[in-house]
């Protein structure tokens, strides 16, 4: 971990933190399988990150420009538009994946948007209490951006 950036007080969990080392492109190479509960946070986090990026109405070019290389491209546009709230079939996007797109286009979202580490620390806040809630719906609209 650089001297600079030190997990935020305000993370709360391992996962929390290791989605900050992710956009600070500092997460380490080999780690465990991330738990449900971890994919959960990446996924609310990915969609904060991406309506604070995104207008619903944004265009699919737009949207292209930001899929990171590396990513099967179809299925990252599809995360990137059912983020914001399109309805397409995204329930069908293998497991690992889903955590792989969200994890590398939070990051690429977060360099995009140039966040400072306190926004970055609000929004991974936020996508730890919405993680948090017992009735958590990934709905854009009951998931606004912070």
């Amino acid at each position: 971990m650089s001297p600079v950036f030190s997990p935020a007080p305000g993370v709360r969990t391992g996962a929390g933190r290791y989605l900050q080392l992710v956009a600070h492109e500092e997460a380490p190479q080999e780690f465990d399988a991330p738990d449900e509960d971890a994919r959960q946070l990446w996924e609310i986090a990915f969609g904060l990150a991406a309506r604070r990026r995104f207008e619903p109405e944004s265009s699919l070019a737009e949207i292209r420009r930001t899929v990171a290389a590396g990513l099967p491209t179809l299925e990252a546009e599809m995360l990137l538009r059912a983020a914001l709230g399109e309805k397409v079939p995204v329930d069908e996007i293998d497991e690992s994946v889903r955590t792989g797109a969200h994890l590398l286009l939070f990051a690429r979202l977060v360099e995009e948007m140039a966040l400072t580490d306190g926004e970055l620390e609000g929004l991974v806040a936020r996508a730890e209490e919405l993680a948090a809630e017992p009735e958590l719906s990934r709905r854009p609209e009951l998931t606004d951006a912070p």
